[in-house]
């Protein structure tokens, strides 16, 4: 079990919340807790922190409650945890559910608290929701942008406000619009504007709203060990019946920043879904290009299996609906949060038996891989593994291969091409050290791996590529070694297979090195896609 502490502001106490959340409210102008007439079915920012915190405190085993930062005006951005062992870091899959990042999406609201009561009043009582619970870490953001939420319910009638509530610089125009405020691909083409008065204003810079600062620090509070722990998620508007993937930013289906397993799997998990609750499924460009979206951010930089939900069939719908709207996606929600486990493994059992054991690795993201992990390296520094879109080079033919088997990036001994074949090939010794890899105590687990070994005639078996499983007192196990000899040989991407059954049980790290031993010689290493299979 990991130690890590849960994030900070947890209180237990309602009396506290609801005096904080009334002081907040009065000083923002707004009748904070009241929706115009005929629509006060739906939840204002102070009565959802005294929803959430009555359930926290009336299940403190399985709900812990938390703020993941500050808006613009100073509201909490509150949170919960849904596990069996709440207080415990546990290695279980993580789900993330978000709503109301857009002012006017009321329903996203709604939507997040009934997965909440979902689980909470299911526990215990439902098997399917007691067995998500127990095997699954699920963390609830309800209300992203509560100052833009609050402002448009003021004075009694609807502001058909969008963004948040932050001034632009130079401006007098109030408001960015936080789905187009997230780091990945900000200031793209598409549904986006660079102007302050436009409902969908990027923002002067990515991440200029405290609002998505708080989101981007909570995704990146869940990287254990370098690897994200939150494996899908879904984010709630309004409105459209529609469940999208990634990406946004481009009508392309499986750009170079996509794998096109991981393409196939979203389009799967999403349809599937979308059979469930009557939407239709799509991928987000096909509705119109947007980026800057929270959507594309969680999957272009941490790999999560991330969907938006546009919720009901128009824009403000009645609260009568709240109950029908958002009961619809329950099945939806709940398949998701199985998924989670290994999102890939919808693509059948050799994909499962290859991808979801305990480690998976395309190398597309930084998932905690460490250069040089011994300090020994002697390669010139432009030599050196680093994880990269290699550029194709050819002497005799082809040397680094200018593609890889998924993706765009991999690790390579010097990805820029030079002005010369050999300008950056390996000259020395390079290495390249991956996280922890806990293995279960079990038989039938394989270290798999792609790799191109590449070089001239002048090779000699001082030249090598080696892969070693380090134990726990450091010591090193080679599994594979390929050396060099004195031919011609081409890059050519191969797969490498080997037991691992030695170390089942066992916490391990793998460590791939090349070398060039000899003067003159032209090397070039390349390796993409570790995987360590499910047990047989």
């Amino acid at each position: 079990m990991r130690s890590a502490p849960l994030p900070a502001h947890r209180p237990r106490s309602l009396a506290p919340i609801l005096a904080a959340a009334l002081v907040l409210a009065a000083a923002s102008g707004a009748a904070a807790s009241e929706f115009p007439v005929g629509k006060e079915g739906y939840h204002s920012y102070t009565e959802v922190a005294a929803e959430v915190a009555t359930v926290a405190a009336a299940h403190p085993d399985i709900v812990s409650r938390f703020s993941i930062g500050k808006s613009y005006q100073g509201r909490d951005l509150w949170a919960v945890k849904i596990s069996d062992n709440v207080t415990v870091d546990e290695p279980e899959p993580e789900v993330m559910f978000d709503g109301t990042h857009h002012a006017d999406e009321h329903m996203g609201t709604e939507m997040t608290l009934h997965i909440l009561h979902w689980l909470v009043d299911g526990y215990g009582i439902d098997p399917r929701i007691t067995t998500i619970v127990n095997s699954r870490e699920v963390w609830i953001v309800f209300m992203v942008n509560p100052d833009g939420s609050e402002y448009d319910i003021s004075g009694g009638k609807f502001h058909y406000w969008r963004k948040n509530r932050q001034p632009t610089p130079g401006s007098t125009y109030i408001g960015t619009d936080l789905n187009r405020n997230y780091g990945y691909r900000w200031g793209g083409g598409g549904r986006t504007s660079s102007n302050p008065q436009a409902i969908t204003y990027r923002g002067p810079s990515a991440f200029s709203t405290p609002e998505d600062r708080a989101m981007r620090a909570f995704m990146a509070s869940r990287v254990v060990g370098g690897r994200q722990q939150i494996r899908t998620a879904i984010t709630f508007h309004e409105y459209g019946r529609l469940v999208m993937w990634p990406y946004g930013y481009t009508m392309t289906n499986t750009p170079a920043d996509m794998t096109g397993q991981d393409h196939a799997a979203l389009e799967i998990i999403g349809k599937a879904m979308a059979r469930t609750n009557g939407y239709r499924p799509e991928q987000a460009s096909d509705l119109y290009i947007s980026s800057g979206t929270t959507r594309d951010y969680q999957y272009g930089v941490y790999r999560i299996f991330s969907y938006t939900f546009e919720l009901s069939a128009k824009d403000y719908p009645d609260d009568s609906l709240i109950a029908s709207e958002t009961g619809r996606n329950k099945e939806a929600a709940l398949y998701l949060m199985e998924r989670a486990w290994c999102p890939v493994s919808v693509l059948g059992a050799a994909v499962a038996a290859a991808r979801c054991g305990a480690f998976d690795d395309d190398l597309e993201v930084y998932r905690g891989w460490v250069l040089n992990p011994d300090g020994t390296d002697t390669a010139p520094v432009n030599a050196r593994f680093i994880r990269a879109d290699p550029a194709a080079t050819s002497s005799n033919g082809p040397k680094q291969l200018g593609t890889t088997p998924s993706g765009s990036k991999g690790y390579v001994t010097g990805a820029a091409a030079g002005s010369s074949a050999n300008a950056n090939d390996l000259d020395g010794r390079t290495s390249v050290g991956s996280p922890a890899i806990v293995l279960p105590a079990a038989a039938g687990q394989r270290l798999t791996f792609a790799y191109s070994f590449a070089h001239s005639a002048g090779s000699s078996a001082t030249d090598y590529l080696r892969a070693s499983v380090v134990l726990a007192d450091g010591t090193l196990v080679p599994v594979f070694t390929l050396a060099g000899r004195p031919v011609d040989v081409d890059g050519v991407w191969r797969t490498a297979s080997m037991s691992l059954d030695a170390f089942a049980g066992q916490t391990i790290h793998l460590r791939f090195e090349a070398a060039d031993g000899g003067p003159g010689n032209l090397l070039e290493v390349q390796l993409d896609d570790v995987r360590v299979t499910r047990p047989s």
